[in-house]
């Protein structure tokens, strides 16, 4: 998914939410615009236009990612791991700023901001990842990304998203 030219236009997240149940543990409420996309990555919620998917994967410019990565139990290591592995297949990916603890779904977690330059568009973007435990080790993520230039608005979905996870494991 190499375009980065792209010009993306899609609506703001919508003020009225829907509950989602992605898996079976898992409820999240994401704004009533945004449309359930399955990848291999995980699950996303985007707006219309803000998806794009072709032989070489996916990408999103607008919305969020609900995943699962392999954990060890150490919530900080494990986290640092999902980073080093995001850095490794994102070149411009930075961290902006530390670990910052954060609840998750009722749960002690971590958030970090990063920027990258998206591969769609070419433009500088703004994603914030919140991670936290679940009971068997592994970790469950949260990766909310927007344009730079809207980060402001998405911030505010993003905590109100990572808020209302309900996790039954």
């Amino acid at each position: 998914m190499r375009t980065g030219n792209r010009t993306v236009q899609v609506d703001p997240p919508s003020n009225s939410y829907r509950v989602r149940n992605p898996t079976d543990f898992l409820r999240v409420s994401v704004p009533s615009n945004w449309d359930e996309q399955d990848a291999k990555e995980g699950v996303t919620y985007a707006p219309a236009g803000a998806f794009f998917r072709d032989n070489d994967g996916t990408a999103f410019t607008h919305g969020v990612q609900i995943g699962v990565a392999q954990g060890s139990g150490n919530l900080q290591r494990d986290t640092q791991k999902l980073l080093n592995g995001l850095a490794q297949s994102n070149p411009n990916l930075r961290q902006q700023t530390s670990l910052t603890r954060d609840n998750v779904g009722g749960r002690n977690g971590y958030t970090t901001i990063l920027s990258n330059v998206s591969e769609v568009t070419g433009q500088r973007e703004r994603i914030a990842l919140s991670t936290v435990q679940l009971r068997d080790g592994n970790l469950l993520y949260v990766v909310g990304v927007a344009p730079q230039a809207d980060a402001q608005v998405y911030d505010t979905t993003f905590r109100r998203v990572r808020q209302s996870v309900q996790i039954r494991d």
